[in-house]
């Protein structure tokens, strides 16, 4: 008999162990997210009391009800075997008790020296489960390995329009960094202001987009990865300006009417 329980402490190790014999890359990562974030939403699958997977979701904040799979892995030993499906089913009702609306998952495309596509079996076991792919973000973890960011919705949001306000508020960006689990992509952090200006730019301008582009570029970035909500108007000049191109959406990521806009910068000609 297997089952999902709640992750405790005394799990992290084992979980980290069964991570590694897959990616130690995705082990040491694990590690750090479990210590720094914490186990909540974090679960075990064990099969007679002994532990052979691992897998959670982490909720996204500011969204209705919006989550992200976490580490899902199944110990190598024991693939192949419906245990991966049995585990991510027994998730999903977890998920659906929560009432969490739409759930994502991020999958790389990468090969091994030999070509063997390394996670083509979790591909196409999300995909049985009514996954279906929304966005692919093009040598995301490093050059030809790409990010393939997969969805299902939990519950029918129904067909009717739905009103969208656009908003326009002051934004800035704040920072620089590396993507984790990446090898050069970048992203910048940007916040927003609580209180507009009277006078001065209301949003980031060209030169604001440049000056980290530049910022990135000198650190090594190899690409830039943005993302935004799709309710605010006064960013698509100045990232088209500089050079950004639309790579896609992700629907209702926000809530109901409300996405996840996409844009990526090869850093060519900064």
């Amino acid at each position: 008999m297997c089952a999902l329980r709640a992750m405790e402490q005394s799990d992290i190790g084992k979980a980290v162990e069964i991570i590694f014999t897959h990616d130690d890359d995705d082990a040491e990562a694990a590690q750090l997210d479990f210590e720094r974030t914490g186990i909540c939403d974090q679960y075990v699958f064990e099969m007679d009391s002994t532990i052979i997977g691992v897998t959670g979701f982490r909720r996204v904040p500011a969204t209705e009800n919006t989550a992200w799979l976490s580490w899902t892995y199944i110990a190598a030993q024991y693939c192949r075997q419906g245990h991966g499906t049995a585990m991510m089913q027994q998730l999903l009702s977890i998920l659906n008790e929560l009432d969490t609306r739409k759930i994502f998952v991020k999958v790389s495309n990468y090969r091994d020296e030999q070509g063997y596509e390394v996670y083509l079996g979790a591909l196409k076991m999300y995909e049985s489960l009514g996954f279906q792919l929304e966005l692919t973000n093009k040598d995301f973890y490093d050059k030809d390995e790409d990010q393939l960011i997969y969805s299902k919705s939990l519950k029918s949001d129904g067909d009717d329009a739905v009103d969208i306000l656009e908003e326009k508020p002051v934004m800035r960006f704040n920072g620089i960094y590396e993507i984790a689990e990446s090898e050069g992509a970048y992203t910048f952090s940007w916040t927003v202001l609580d209180k507009k200006p009277l006078f001065g730019k209301r949003s980031f301008t060209i030169e604001d987009v440049q000056i980290g582009l530049k910022a990135a570029k000198k650190e090594g970035a190899r690409k830039v990865f943005l993302t935004f909500p799709s309710n605010l108007p006064l960013i698509h000049q100045p990232l088209q300006a500089a050079g950004f191109k639309y790579v896609g959406t992700l629907k209702d990521y926000y809530e109901r009417g409300v996405d996840e806009m996409h844009f990526s910068h090869t850093l060519a000609n900064v």
